[in-house]
């Protein structure tokens, strides 16, 4: 029995063929975590681990987890498709630390752009002798202040503006983070290089519109 197991791919990403990888703790020492910004939040059921089929409880209401999908510094380098974000799943521990948190805090809700630290605080001996001892986590929520639109306005905002005309060959990874956030909230590229200061060309040449 473990403590919780991944859902199955969201359909966007068998759209896009790619998928969200997990956050993994299977090496991990007490101390070690993960770090980022929530960038999406969705309900779904448990699967066993071993037959992917959905879970239930005792009384038929299906096993529901939070699945939260985070922006890290994780990315591979050497995956272009990477763009560093990360799935956690909060079931069975993992919730309850979420909880514990949101009420040390005085929260009412996870939001999207909330700073996320899950960390493995430590172990315990499992019920069943025959299994590893179970991990325990801790969680720390940072409240979000602004979206992630207001973000990339902002941050866009604060760079040198350079000369109307100006041209680069191409957005370096930052601006092409704002870019899409930008995109994504319905800027067009004559905006969104308002915004970076550069070119429309090498917003057009970095984006799909």
């Amino acid at each position: 029995m473990v403590e919780y197991v991944e859902n199955l791919p969201d359909a966007n990403d068998l759209l896009s063929g790619t998928s969200i990888p997990s956050l993994s703790f299977k090496d991990s020492k007490v101390g070690d975590g993960y770090e980022g910004t929530i960038a999406n939040l969705r309900t779904v059921q448990v699967r066993n681990f071993e037959t992917n089929e959905p879970e239930f409880w005792d009384d038929g209401k299906p096993k529901l987890q939070i699945e939260v999908t985070l922006d890290t510094d994780l990315a591979d380098g050497k995956n272009p498709e990477d763009d560093g974000q990360r799935r956690v799943f909060l079931f069975g521990q993992k919730l309850r630390a979420a909880q514990e948190e949101m009420r040390k805090k005085g929260l009412k809700k996870l939001e999207i752009g909330s700073g996320f630290k899950i960390t493995l605080s430590g172990t315990k001996p499992a019920q069943n002798k025959r299994y590893n001892d179970v991990k325990l986590y801790s969680i720390e929520l940072t409240p979000a202040t602004s979206d992630a639109a207001a973000d990339a306005l902002l941050a866009a905002g604060a760079k040198p503006v350079k000369k109307k005309g100006a041209k680069i060959e191409e957005l370096d990874a930052k601006q092409a983070k704002v870019a899409e956030t930008l995109q994504s909230n319905g800027f067009d590229a004559d905006e969104i290089a308002e915004q970076l200061g550069v070119s429309v060309e090498a917003v057009e040449n970095a984006l799909t519109f």
